[in-house]
């Protein structure tokens, strides 16, 4: 069995649980849902009277439900302690800043006064007319119909009629304690006339009263100054109601105070209160009303439309005043109410609702004027709508411009050590092939070569061994020493100098291959950075969408937005970007057009000159060639030879020279430049030191060694006469050439053309940065929407990529990331093609003729590093 304390705590428990599950459903009924989009509070409370009738608690409801739920007002109901008299006083105090129905009834001098020292305002006036007074049941009426007027009320009959057994009232009937003034002078909660009090009268008649402060002592007035014997009883609504239902069901006689709006005692209609008249003003009893049962009115007390009486504070709130002077309640209105009521079981709210939601905008749509705007940002930081959609692509903007300039910071900071270890020996030389080797690749670290390119390298792919070759700094030329006794060997004894790491350029044919070249190309770099700025289209994208959702949202709240208030303005000034964009993109289109034109032909005259020092190269190697006949003779074969080693060493140096200050692995440096031509065989010491005398014109200094050469030959009678002019005219044609190429870094396009195109493109994609999102988001208000950054991407691309074409095209063939080209290919070429030229015609020499060493001869580096 269970022990009963469990059985105790598992009763707690689910006592506990029904509880919360009643008040969270309780707590989610508060609210009154009318459809209405989300708005912005006023932060401004209001306090609206709410009396304990009927009429009033559901007019007071109706008014808050749409001042909290609709003009987003903070409401709080406030039920005075004091009567109805006194809310004029409770507004002007600022206890109170709305009464919407205020019963004019006896109060009219209190209103006036109130209004005209600017304390209170009367805003409106429903459509609905209030009256209170004496009434009877039609049943009585109908055997008496003396007992319509004031005046048979005097007589014994009615009097015995209406007689009652005297009983005490009830003091939950006079909650302010009116009864106990002087001016009451109630017992047991009854008044009575003074005649009835003092004897002289007998009151049999009695009525059944409200609260006492109902009608703040007009009925009492009206009773005693027209010296009817009538007592007045204060009951409770429901005991008073109880009273009337009883009399009404056994058709007895009965007295009691009513009024109307009112909703009445189930089951009794309306029309069976039949009211007790008086005499009208105009007939000249005393109007005079006061608000104490010692006063003199005596007339009728005239209905009049219920009103609204706000205080200043409404009144200087646009909003709650326009719903203070259009709100008007009308009878239908009333009687829709006071069935909702019924429905309701007597909750006011709950009627209120259920009646605004029946009723719908057609009915109170026109109170209603929201001028309060949706804000954009209602609180710091704003975290609602499409913020979090912009901190999103802010997140991705920030994240992928870091990562974009990462390596590239990565790749400086390993630069610049490099550059610090080298500065400890500034003495260093090459020594040996494997030092030039290193040197070159520190050289070529002008740039670093990308992932894609290493990845694809790696794999041994030969679609990017040219761009490699430059980004690693390896040359074949500079694989090997140029050996003078390897050169005069006859010729299958020989070794012919090693090919070149690369072709001299490379085609893309293949799909497949352009795919690659866009990979590892400087493209790529492009379609990452497109990834920011389409990430910063997000961005622009998301605050559009947020604007546009506020713009709607409040036309939702005031369909009177007017065009110039700021979104709208903000929205129409985006439509003008979009509309510049469209006008505006034909003047980069244009520019870019022209400068890739210009930098293509200029491009293509870089290769054009290079080929013609190769073919100048190639003359002269045939004319010096042709004219050596002796090179196999006995007796100055060998020295022939030696000097067509010496032509070679001088050509190549030459050819070597022309890249030098433009092919990064080259250098422009000369001394390190002169020292690259000694470890490679094509310097000797003497002539290092010679050629570094003239550092500024290393190449000239060296073509003109040409002429010398060649006139010293023709002395010596190794050369012949007749080919010095065609010789002397290609030396001159080989330094002009040379002269072309060293020049064409400085035959640049106009720079004023160039900035005022980077300037206007910029412009342009600023312009799309704003244009396309506003552009491609007028069908829909999503946050994110995916065909705009697409389009985006593309157009960054589209410009951004011919922008990095025209600026590669203009760094030369000689920059690793562009459409480069190897000239190690072009400078073994010709090696090669003056190694075979040269010794076309070597025979093999006897063994006494063979080449030998002298004792102070420049040997290798390797060989004088063995010794």
């Amino acid at each position: 069995m269970v022990p009963w304390c469990m059985c105790r705590w598992l009763e707690e428990r689910l006592l506990a649980a029904a509880l919360l599950v009643l008040l969270a459903s309780a707590a989610a009924g508060e609210k009154c849902d009318l459809n209405i989009p989300h708005r912005p509070r006023q932060g401004q409370t209001l306090k609206l009277i709410k009396r304990d009738w009927a009429s009033h608690q559901l007019v007071t409801e109706v008014a808050a439900i749409l001042l909290e739920e609709i003009l987003m007002y903070d409401v709080v109901r406030v039920n005075p302690d004091l009567g109805p008299v006194h809310d004029f006083r409770a507004i002007s105090l600022g206890e109170a800043d709305a009464n919407f129905e205020v019963w004019q009834g006896g109060k009219e001098a209190q209103i006036e006064e109130w209004v005209r020292r600017g304390d209170a305002f009367v805003a409106n006036s429903h459509s609905t007319v209030a009256a209170s007074g004496l009434y009877t049941l039609k049943h009585t009426v109908d055997r008496y119909p003396e007992a319509a007027f004031y005046q048979y009320l005097q007589t014994p009959r009615l009097q015995w009629i209406f007689a009652r057994q005297e009983v005490a009232g009830e003091a939950a009937a006079d909650p302010n304690g009116l009864c106990a003034d002087p001016e009451w002078n109630c017992t047991n909660f009854t008044w009575q006339p003074p005649a009835c009090r003092e004897h002289t009268m007998r009151c049999l008649g009695l009525v059944f009263h409200d609260y006492t402060h109902y009608t703040q002592g007009i009925l009492e007035q009206q009773i005693a100054n027209n010296a009817l014997p009538l007592a007045v009883q204060y009951l409770t609504t429901v005991s008073k109601e109880r009273e009337i239902w009883e009399a009404y069901a056994s058709k007895r006689d009965i007295l009691f105070q009513h009024h109307y709006p009112d909703a009445g005692v189930d089951g009794i209609p309306s029309s069976t209160f039949v009211p007790i008249h008086f005499a009208p003003k105009k007939y000249g009893c005393n109007s005079t009303e006061t608000r104490f049962p010692t006063g003199g009115f005596a007339c009728r007390l005239d209905g009049k439309p219920l009103q609204i009486l706000v205080s200043p504070k409404i009144e200087a709130s646009p909003d709650a005043m326009h719903f203070a002077s259009r709100f008007r309640l009308d009878d239908n209105d009333y009687e829709k109410l006071f069935q909702a009521w019924r429905d309701a079981d007597g909750d006011a709210k709950v009627a209120a609702c259920r009646w605004l939601q029946r009723k719908g905008t057609a009915r109170w749509g026109s109170w209603i004027r929201f001028s309060k705007q949706v804000r954009m940002i209602e609180n710091f930081p704003p975290m609602t709508g499409c913020f979090p959609t912009f901190y999103l692509f802010l997140l991705l903007t920030v994240g992928s411009a870091f990562l974009f300039k990462l390596p590239r910071m990565l790749w400086t900071c390993k630069k610049r050590c490099r550059r610090t270890c080298q500065a400890l020996n500034p003495n260093w030389e090459p020594t040996d092939l494997s030092d030039i080797d290193r040197r070159q690749k520190d050289r070529a670290l002008y740039t670093r070569a990308d992932f894609t390119s290493k990845l694809v390298a790696c794999k041994h792919v030969q679609f990017v061994e040219v761009k490699m070759a430059l980004l690693r700094g390896s040359m074949g030329f500079a694989s090997f020493y140029r050996d003078e006794e390897n050169f005069c060997l006859g010729n299958g004894e020989s070794c012919i100098p090693p090919p070149a790491g690369s072709c001299f350029r490379q085609m893309y044919t293949t799909p497949m291959q352009v795919l690659v070249y866009i990979m590892t190309s400087g493209l790529m770099r492009t379609a990452y950075s497109a990834l920011t700025f389409a990430f910063a289209t997000g961005m622009v994208g998301a605050l559009l969408a947020e604007v546009r959702s506020t713009i709607d949202k409040n036309k939702q709240v005031d369909p009177t937005l007017q065009d110039e208030d700021w979104y709208t303005l903000f929205l129409m000034n985006m439509q003008t970007v979009a509309s510049i964009m469209d006008d505006f993109k034909f003047l980069p289109t244009f520019f870019i057009t022209y400068m890739i034109g210009q930098d293509v032909t200029r491009w293509l005259k870089w290769l054009q000159t290079m080929f013609s020092i190769q073919g100048r190269l190639h003359d002269l190697g045939l004319v010096i060639a042709s004219s050596y006949r002796k090179l196999n003779d006995p007796c100055v074969g060998k020295q022939q030879r030696q000097m067509l080693f010496k032509w070679y060493r001088y050509l190549n140096a030459i050819h070597y020279l022309a890249y030098f200050k433009l092919d990064p692995r080259i250098g422009t440096s000369p001394d390190q430049v002169v020292q690259d031509l000694r470890t490679m065989g094509l310097l000797v010491d003497s002539e290092c030191y010679q050629i570094l005398m003239a550092s500024a014109k290393l190449r000239d200094t060296l073509v003109s060694w040409l002429g010398i050469l060649w006139h010293d030959e023709l002395e010596r009678g190794f050369v012949q006469a007749v080919d010095s002019d065609v010789f002397m005219r290609k030396v001159c044609d080989l330094r002009g050439i040379l002269a072309s190429l060293a020049d064409m870094p400085d035959m640049q396009t106009s720079q004023l053309v160039r900035v005022m195109m980077v300037v206007v493109t910029n412009i342009l994609l600023s312009l799309a940065l704003v244009g396309y999102p506003t552009k491609m988001y007028e069908e829909t208000k999503q946050c994110f929407q995916f065909w705009p950054l697409v389009a985006s991407y593309l157009y960054y691309v589209c410009y951004r990529g011919m922008l990095h074409v025209m600026f590669t095209l203009d760094k030369g063939p000689f920059y690793g990331k562009g459409d480069c080209v190897n000239v190690d290919a072009l400078l073994v070429s010709t090696e090669r093609f003056a190694f075979h030229v040269f010794r076309t015609s070597f025979q093999t020499l006897p063994s006494e003729f063979r080449y030998i060493r002298k004792h102070d001869e420049i040997r290798p580096l390797r060989e004088a590093k063995e010794l």
